[in-house]
């Protein structure tokens, strides 16, 4: 049950590109942002699986927990620099004149 839940989050990141194609129109110039931002989270869930599975070619376990860490730290990267583009395209949306 745990595996599908994980599956769920991992494929968050296409919803968000799935939403931000139907609403193109309306974010407007935040369209560019918010795709960026999509694309950039499923990078991050991307890293996040292949880290999952690349740990356990580390041998001994210091070799495992420094690809944990490798592994992480590339994953909050990717989503802390997608989080920054959801907050430009929000300022953008805000500031395009589209009514909402």
């Amino acid at each position: 049950m745990f595996r599908v839940l994980e599956l769920l989050g991992l494929c968050a990141p296409l919803v968000g590109a799935g939403l931000a194609l139907y609403y193109r129109r309306r974010l407007g110039g935040a369209f560019p942002y918010a795709m960026a931002a999509a694309a950039l989270a499923l990078i991050g869930s991307g890293v996040a699986v292949v880290s999952d599975h690349v740990r356990w070619f580390g041998g001994d376990s210091e070799g495992i927990v420094e690809h944990m860490e490798i592994g992480s730290g590339l994953r909050n990267v990717f989503l802390i620099g997608a989080w920054v583009l959801l907050l430009v395209a929000i300022g953008r949306s805000r500031n395009s004149g589209v009514p909402q």
